[in-house]
């Protein structure tokens, strides 16, 4: 049974339909810890402030899309909290949150890399983070 300071960081987007791959991982998870903090973090364009003021709506709908992923978790033994930020980049939010050393993993999907002219343009959250951390990233390719 892990303590609060080796809990798993889970990063998760506004679509959470990733119950049966995190069910594929949860043996790997039972080996690190009981706690469980899923991130999500709302990206802000630069003309937007980063401060709560007119957020609450937007906090509201996304603790909504998260919530059955974590009543999930807790379902299956784990203590899993919520936690939903703001930030200019997801990947610096992730590796800001994983610098606190409460975390001595991070469970992340990755999404397959779109094909053609987009596929080139697009950026790999999860590549940077595991440039900007220290713990280990475990990923599942979704």
């Amino acid at each position: 049974m892990g303590t609060i300071d080796d809990a798993v960081l889970m990063p998760v987007s506004g679509q959470i339909e990733y119950s049966d791959m995190v069910a594929a991982m949860l043996p790997l998870l039972k080996f690190q810890t009981s706690h469980i903090t899923l991130l999500h973090v709302i990206e802000a364009p630069i003309e937007t402030s980063l401060g709560s003021e007119g957020m609450e709506e937007i906090f509201k709908e996304a603790e909504v899309k998260v919530q059955p992923l974590q009543t999930w978790l807790n379902k299956q033994g784990y203590a899993a909290e919520i936690k939903i930020v703001t930030a200019r980049s997801v990947a610096s939010a992730i590796a800001e949150e994983a610098g606190t050393s409460r975390y001595s993993m991070i469970f992340m999907m990755k999404r397959r890399r779109k094909k053609g002219v987009l596929g080139l343009f697009s950026k790999s959250v999860t590549e940077s983070v595991i440039r900007n951390v220290d713990c280990p990233v475990v990923t599942i390719l979704v």
